[in-house]
Parts: structure tokens; sequence; C-alpha cells
């Protein structure tokens, strides 16, 4: 996720929460945050307990995000926002808490008009995040999409249908086509081809850390050689730094669903490109 795909979230997000924009430059986006935004994002737990216990007026805060610093005021105080940055993390977690799912249908204007009822394609949408993770961590996300009706799976869905109009109420003239798979043989379908994707990508990332964990376990035996006798207390101090690196340094993919949803889409639009 690069920088203006970062701003263009921040921005939408904002949007949705009802954010008043004050100021918008190239390299950052002063806000007026809304009451549940700071609440999310701010950790001001006590302010809000004192406003809400003694009926005062609420005061959200302003706030400055910041998505390009080196071309950015220095006068102008905010915050670095970027993929993993704590802030954006918050942000991610409030965009679940609030919208974790969603039912939409696509708009096609004078569709109205026809004498007959015409159908709509059911479609899931799931946004993963997949963390790699040893004694370093990357994120990315992965939007996947799966046609209910015919089983066919896309790669970089959310971006695709960003760029047509969506409604949360079904339009006149418009029925839904049954669906051929259940939301939870859809979501297996979608978790097998996600895993079948990381066996192909290079790993090359996880030998690194295997190789730095198994020195690390090198020099923790030159402290306690093996063979020598060791007092409980040692042996018990031994295998706990020995999890400790294993969990530190050993590889692993963590994937967790960010959000979802069903996207009703005109049967013309399964012709999308890969």
């Amino acid at each position: 996720m690069d920088q203006q795909e970062v701003r263009e979230f921040v921005e939408r997000y904002m949007e949705h929460h009802q954010c008043q924009v004050i100021e918008s430059t190239p390299s950052y986006l002063q806000t007026q945050l809304s009451i549940e935004v700071d609440k999310d994002l701010l950790n001001r737990p006590f302010y809000w307990m004192y406003v809400e216990k003694l009926n005062q007026e609420p005061q959200p805060a302003q706030f400055c995000f910041i998505f390009d610093l080196e071309n950015h005021p220095p006068d102008q105080r905010g915050e670095y926002i970027f993929f993993g940055s704590p802030r954006f993390s918050q942000m991610l977690q409030s965009a679940q808490k609030h919208g974790r799912f969603v039912r939409l249908y696509q708009e096609a204007p004078g569709w109205e008009l026809s004498l007959h009822s015409k159908p709509y394609i059911p479609w899931l949408l799931i946004n993963f995040k997949l963390s790699y993770i040893c004694d370093q961590k990357k994120d990315r996300l992965n939007s996947l999409g799966i046609n209910l009706y015919t089983g066919e799976i896309k790669d970089n869905f959310y971006p695709w249908i960003q760029t047509f109009s969506w409604t949360s109420q079904i339009p006149v003239k418009r029925h839904l086509l049954s669906k051929r798979l259940s939301i939870p043989e859809a979501v297996g379908e979608l978790e097998y081809y996600l895993q079948d994707q990381l066996h192909q990508e290079d790993l090359s990332w996880a030998e690194a850390a295997k190789e730095r964990l198994q020195m690390e376990m090198n020099q923790l035996n030159s402290f306690y050689p093996e063979g020598e006798v060791q007092n409980e207390e040692k042996e018990k101090e031994k295998k706990q730094r020995i999890r400790e690196m294993i969990w530190q340094y050993h590889p692993r993919v963590e994937i967790e669903v960010v959000n979802a949803g069903i996207f009703y889409m005109n049967p013309s639009s399964e012709s999308l490109s890969s």
C-alpha cells in the first residue's frame, strides 16, 4: 500500500465519519475530527468520561495527517501517516469496528426505465491483511473477490469496484440471482486461493530469518553448554530464552480479515480485467 493509497483511505475514512477538512495540501491533511473518530484514534478516555459524566459540550480535537515528510512545511505540526504506522493501524481497527461488513448494489442509470426486471450478480469481497513476521515485520493488504454465482475469483477487487457507483438500497426493477456458493464455501475458496498465492511467493525472507534464529541458538548454547550440569534455575532460564527466540525469529505469516462485503453487480461487469 503506497502513500497515495494511504491518503485515499484516510480521506474516505474522514468523509465517512463526517470529519471536516480544514486544509488539504499535497503533503498533509488538516481535519476537525468527529466525536467518534476522536474516541477511536486519540486515546482520551478520561476526557470523554469527564465530558459525558458532567454533560459538558464535547470538543473533538483537530488533527493533521502528514503524507509527505520531504515536502512538508516545517512550521506545520502533525503526525506522519504511512501503512504500518500505529495511527494508521488504529484507523484500520476503527474502520473494522464501524464498517466490517457492507451490502451494496451497483447503480445503473436508466435501467429503471426497462420493462422487465434485470438481475444482479452477487460477489463476496474480503480485504485481507497479511503480516510477514519474524524479528522484522511487513504488512500488506490483499483484496479478493469471488463470484457467488460462478465461483470466479478476482485479485485487486476493491480498487476495481471503486470505479462504479453504489447504493445501499436495491433499485427498482432489479432482482437478485440465487447464490450457488454459500458464504462459508466462498470464504473457504478464497482462503485456499490465498494459501496457494503464499506458496508461490519468494520465501528468501523466511530462510534468512531461520538462519538468524540458528545463529542466536548457537550463541545461546555457548552460554549454556550441552552436557554440563546445570542447576534448575539455569535450566528454566535457558528454556525461557529458547521460547523467546523462537517467537521472535521463527518466520510466520498471520492473516486477518480487515473488512468484507456483498456487492451485487450488473451482469456486464463480470468481464472485469484481472
